[in-house]
């Protein structure tokens, strides 16, 4: 990076309080313990913390410049306390994130006519992973890491930007309406997927019906020269054929009118692959290291994505090669003799039912799994969390330990169905390893599942630290 102040503060339509308007910056920094040569601290306001405290901590610490709120008392005292140092004031700091995000993305000229988004309610990131996998065949590409997918996480993504780069693939979460909005015109995307509607944050958009319209946000940044890729088995989404304004390409497997369509459809779950022929590509039959139905879901849009941009088959088929999914994204590995299936970054639903299909389908001994809350479900919480019982039942998973205050509905649904020493409930995560250890034996598998809140993944730590 390397912008002025000036430029800068043209782009956030901001006043510079302090006349260095020529000052370049090379690193934004909304963190004031990490501040970088040539940076210009963002005084962000969260939920716990208010940035514009630490406003002097960043310029003791080398800030070039700092981004602070008008309203802040604040501001005409530390432009005549730190008369060197740069000062923007805004109406509000994090559009101006965005919108520094999004005049240095419009610099990077290559990059313009291949920007991928993803949004859904299960499989975002999955999704974009195979779209990345595919891209970087053919473009020098760039993607959103780890949970860079919100208001404050995407714009790092485009400040990462070279300009080498060619082509981006970013993931975009939201948890209320107008969130997406905002990042779709931040980013612009050339290229949309919405993976699917289903209830997460459906605590706070009301319904499916909300978590759709939140979604389709995602078209408001984009011009009427790009394209939307919905799933066709959605009916939600199926509805908005011929709506949207976009080129629109609808993938599916059981909807025979969508333009791709996965068929003959084989799993081989011990070795983590699929395989399935998509008829729209001469029939060419794709395989990809990751087993389970959804995970067919999340590779179609990946397909879609390559033939918009001009990849073979055997080019596509050459980046599912490459694949990898994200940390805690249904991983699958080998640890002292247990098959441990490692999926609690996040959960959802449909997300759960689909891990619970993937533990049943391995070929090992015992089927364990390890479950707790699916989080921001609202008035729906004891709905989800009963139907995963019963998904639990369904699959015949051998055994199953619960922590987590909504769980306990998993829990009673289980005993209903089951009488025997099945599902077991713990007050306490903290107990679960020991638990596991006693029962866990060489040629098991376990699956660990819940909301990226509950933390499941320090229960794999303890396990793995007490099974010899």
């Amino acid at each position: 990076m390397n912008l002025s102040i000036a430029e800068i503060a043209k782009a956030v339509k901001g006043e510079i309080i302090n006349v260095n308007d020529e000052i370049k910056i090379k690193n934004i920094i909304t963190d004031s313990r990490k501040i970088l040569p040539d940076s210009l601290f963002f005084a962000l306001k969260g939920e716990n913390v208010d940035g514009h405290d630490f406003v002097s901590k960043a310029i003791e610490n080398g800030a070039l410049g700092v981004v602070v709120e008008t309203k802040k008392n604040s501001v005409k005292r530390f432009g005549l306390q730190y008369e060197n140092t740069a000062i923007i004031a805004v109406n509000d700091t994090v559009q101006a994130l965005l919108d520094t995000a999004k005049y240095y993305k419009s610099k990077i000229p290559k990059i313009k006519k291949t920007v991928v988004a993803v949004t859904g309610s299960v499989g975002k990131t999955t999704t974009k992973e195979f779209i990345y996998s595919v891209l970087v065949q053919k473009f020098m590409t760039k993607k959103s890491e780890g949970n860079f997918n919100t208001e404050i996480g995407l714009p790092f993504t485009l400040f990462s930007l070279g300009e080498d780069t060619e082509a981006l693939v970013l993931e975009m979460g939201m948890s209320g309406f107008g969130e997406i909005q905002r990042l779709s015109e931040t980013a612009n995307p050339n290229t949309a997927v919405i993976t699917n509607i289903g209830t997460s944050h459906i605590e706070k958009l009301g319904s499916r019906e909300g978590i759709k319209k939140a979604k389709l946000e995602i078209l408001e940044g984009m011009d009427s020269d790009s394209n939307i890729i919905l799933n066709a088995d959605e009916p939600l989404l199926y509805s908005e054929k011929n709506k949207t304004g976009k080129r629109e390409y609808f993938f599916g497997i059981n909807n025979k009118c969508a333009d791709f369509t996965a068929e003959d459809i084989k799993f081989d779950y011990d070795k983590n692959t699929s395989e399935f022929t998509v008829k729209e590509t001469n029939n060419f039959r794709f395989k990809i290291p990751a087993a389970g139905i959804h995970n067919v879901y999340n590779a179609l849009p990946a397909i879609i994505t390559g033939k918009i941009y001009g990849l073979s088959n055997e080019e596509i088929q050459a980046g599912f090669n490459n694949f990898q999914n994200a940390k805690m994204r249904q991983n699958i590995y080998e640890f002292n003799g247990i098959t441990i299936i490692d999926d609690c970054y996040n959960a959802s639903l449909e997300s759960v039912r689909a891990a619970l299909v993937v533990l049943s389908q391995i070929n090992k001994n015992k089927k364990i799994a390890v479950l707790s809350d699916v989080l921001e479900s609202g008035n729906y919480a004891q709905e989800i969390h009963r139907k995963i019982g019963e998904s639990v039942v369904e699959n015949k998973i051998d055994k199953v330990f619960i922590f987590g205050e909504k769980s306990k509905t998993t829990y009673e649904t289980i005993k209903q169905y089951d009488n025997t020493e099945l599902c077991l409930y713990f007050e306490d995560k903290s107990e679960i390893a020991q638990a596991l250890c006693e029962e866990a034996k060489k040629g098991d598998v376990i699956l660990f599942k819940a909301s990226r809140g509950m933390a499941v993944e320090t229960v794999i730590e303890d396990f793995k630290d007490k099974f010899k």
